[in-house]
């Protein structure tokens, strides 16, 4: 039986000599894997990682499907013009392998990728844009509950701990302590509708941000 979706090819892994496995995020089927078997030209362009294409394959009893043929919709070439820009891109593919599974439907995270990927290009600091998508994914998937407010009392939060939000006195430990200023930047991050919001931002806590979603992720 063939389907046939839009999708994001996450990943491209040599396998066997001149075949591949492909990783490739869709929306309503979730992480798929696809092989190529030969060196077919009229694939070769959707071999390229982080390109958005229409892919036809035949599905088969086990995990890895068949790629039967595939049509080009953005190549999206732009995240090639720097390494942070290509690292960035890099950094959000590796988190939706780590945090996605087959078959569970997620059209709007796959919208939301999308995007992130086609802004990629424009942001002067690309990581703050990964850092970005790295809290909505954790909001997506339930794993974290950013509030202006300790979930304890009606204190201004400045404390994350297993997901939720606490103020100083309230703080279990262990956890992830921030300043006022970058509480800001994190729920500006994590909820901001406009890129335009925080396109020209140099400074955003990256560390701790990494720090969080390891540690969530790792739940799952």
């Amino acid at each position: 039986m063939e389907e046939k979706s839009q999708g994001v090819l996450l990943q491209s892994i040599p396998y066997l000599g001149r075949q591949k496995i492909l990783k490739i995020f869709m929306p309503e089927n979730g992480l798929v894997s696809l092989i190529v078997k030969s060196a077919n030209p009229a694939l070769t362009a959707l071999t390229s990682p982080f390109c958005i294409a229409e892919w036809v394959y035949k599905k088969g009893q086990k995990e890895i499907h068949t790629l039967k043929d595939g049509s080009l919709l953005d190549n999206l070439l732009e995240l090639r013009i720097n390494y942070d820009t290509l690292a960035a891109a890099g950094a959000m593919a590796q988190d939706l392998l780590r945090s996605q599974l087959p078959s569970k439907r997620a059209p709007a995270l796959f919208d939301l990728f999308c995007a992130y990927l086609k802004k990629s290009a424009h942001f002067a600091k690309p990581a703050i844009l990964a850092a970005s998508f790295r809290l909505k994914l954790l909001q997506h998937e339930g794993l974290l509950s950013l509030q202006k407010e300790c979930s304890s009392c009606a204190s201004f939060a400045v404390h994350l701990h297993q997901g939720e939000s606490y103020c100083p006195y309230h703080a279990p430990f262990p956890g992830l302590t921030f300043t006022a200023e970058e509480w800001e930047t994190l729920h500006l991050l994590a909820f901001a509708r406009q890129f335009s919001l925080f396109q020209h931002l140099v400074h955003a806590p990256l560390e701790k941000i990494s720090a969080l979603f390891e540690e969530r992720i790792g739940l799952r």
